[in-house]
Protein backbone atom coordinates (compact mmCIF):
# COMPACT_ATOMS: atom_id res chain seq x y z
CA UNK A 1 0.00 0.00 0.00
CA UNK A 2 1.19 2.87 -1.07
CA UNK A 3 0.40 6.45 0.53
CA UNK A 4 0.93 10.38 -0.60
CA UNK A 5 2.29 12.37 1.53
CA UNK A 6 2.25 15.83 1.47
CA UNK A 7 5.47 18.02 -0.13
CA UNK A 8 4.56 21.06 2.23
CA UNK A 9 5.20 18.66 5.19
CA UNK A 10 8.38 17.40 4.38
CA UNK A 11 9.97 20.32 2.84
CA UNK A 12 8.21 23.25 4.30
CA UNK A 13 7.64 24.91 1.08
CA UNK A 14 4.08 25.22 -0.46
CA UNK A 15 3.04 23.18 -3.25
CA UNK A 16 3.02 26.42 -5.56
CA UNK A 17 6.39 27.51 -4.24
CA UNK A 18 7.80 23.98 -5.20
CA UNK A 19 6.35 24.13 -8.14
CA UNK A 20 7.42 28.02 -9.39
CA UNK A 21 10.85 26.66 -8.47
CA UNK A 22 10.46 23.78 -10.40
CA UNK A 23 9.31 25.93 -13.35
CA UNK A 24 12.59 28.27 -13.44
CA UNK A 25 14.54 25.22 -13.14
CA UNK A 26 13.09 23.60 -16.66
CA UNK A 27 13.72 26.69 -17.88
CA UNK A 28 17.31 26.48 -16.78
CA UNK A 29 18.02 23.10 -17.80
CA UNK A 30 15.70 23.76 -21.27
CA UNK A 31 12.91 21.01 -20.30
CA UNK A 32 9.92 21.56 -22.08
CA UNK A 33 8.12 18.80 -20.80
CA UNK A 34 8.65 19.25 -17.44
CA UNK A 35 7.94 23.56 -17.98
CA UNK A 36 4.81 22.69 -19.21
CA UNK A 37 4.17 20.10 -16.86
CA UNK A 38 4.61 22.61 -13.82
CA UNK A 39 3.07 25.33 -15.68
CA UNK A 40 -0.25 23.33 -16.14
CA UNK A 41 0.27 22.29 -12.46
CA UNK A 42 0.59 26.03 -11.16
CA UNK A 43 -2.56 27.44 -13.57
CA UNK A 44 -4.24 24.37 -11.85
CA UNK A 45 -2.96 26.13 -8.16
CA UNK A 46 -4.53 29.18 -9.24
CA UNK A 47 -1.04 30.82 -10.09
CA UNK A 48 -1.63 33.64 -11.79
CA UNK A 49 0.78 34.04 -15.52
CA UNK A 50 1.79 37.60 -14.42
CA UNK A 51 3.74 35.49 -10.94
CA UNK A 52 4.80 32.57 -13.53
CA UNK A 53 6.33 35.07 -16.11
CA UNK A 54 8.00 36.69 -13.05
CA UNK A 55 10.09 32.94 -12.43
CA UNK A 56 10.79 32.72 -16.28
CA UNK A 57 12.20 35.94 -16.18
CA UNK A 58 14.09 35.34 -13.36
CA UNK A 59 15.53 31.90 -14.12
CA UNK A 60 16.16 33.50 -17.95
CA UNK A 61 18.49 36.37 -15.82
CA UNK A 62 20.10 33.72 -14.00
CA UNK A 63 20.92 31.58 -17.05
CA UNK A 64 21.84 34.53 -19.24
CA UNK A 65 24.75 35.31 -16.96
CA UNK A 66 27.68 32.65 -17.90
CA UNK A 67 26.66 33.30 -21.58
CA UNK A 68 27.24 37.49 -20.92
CA UNK A 69 30.75 36.05 -19.00
CA UNK A 70 31.61 34.29 -21.74
CA UNK A 71 30.80 36.81 -24.37
CA UNK A 72 32.83 39.68 -22.65
CA UNK A 73 35.83 37.14 -22.30
CA UNK A 74 35.87 36.24 -26.21
CA UNK A 75 35.76 39.45 -26.74
CA UNK A 76 38.33 41.11 -24.66
CA UNK A 77 41.02 38.65 -25.92
CA UNK A 78 39.95 37.66 -29.02
CA UNK A 79 39.72 40.95 -30.57
CA UNK A 80 42.07 44.14 -30.25
CA UNK A 81 41.24 46.59 -27.55
CA UNK A 82 38.11 44.55 -26.65
CA UNK A 83 36.22 45.58 -29.89
CA UNK A 84 33.26 44.23 -30.95
CA UNK A 85 32.93 40.43 -31.39
CA UNK A 86 28.97 39.94 -32.39
CA UNK A 87 27.67 42.21 -29.47
CA UNK A 88 26.60 45.81 -29.23
CA UNK A 89 29.25 48.00 -31.32
CA UNK A 90 30.28 51.14 -28.52
CA UNK A 91 28.66 53.86 -30.68
CA UNK A 92 25.45 52.30 -30.28
CA UNK A 93 26.13 52.40 -26.49
CA UNK A 94 26.84 56.11 -27.09
CA UNK A 95 23.77 56.46 -29.11
CA UNK A 96 25.10 56.53 -32.55
CA UNK A 97 24.49 54.04 -35.39
CA UNK A 98 26.65 50.69 -35.64
CA UNK A 99 29.35 52.19 -37.51
CA UNK A 100 29.72 55.77 -37.14
CA UNK A 101 32.55 55.44 -33.96
CA UNK A 102 35.05 56.68 -36.51
CA UNK A 103 37.92 54.98 -38.12
CA UNK A 104 39.04 52.68 -35.73
CA UNK A 105 35.50 50.52 -35.13
CA UNK A 106 35.33 47.92 -37.55
CA UNK A 107 31.64 47.18 -36.68
CA UNK A 108 30.15 47.57 -40.15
Amino acid sequence: MTTQTDPQLETGLSEITLNLVALGAAIGANAERAFRAHQSRLEALGVSKENMIEVVNMALRVKGDPHSIMMALAESTLTEGGGCCGGACACEAEGKEKGDCGDDCDCH
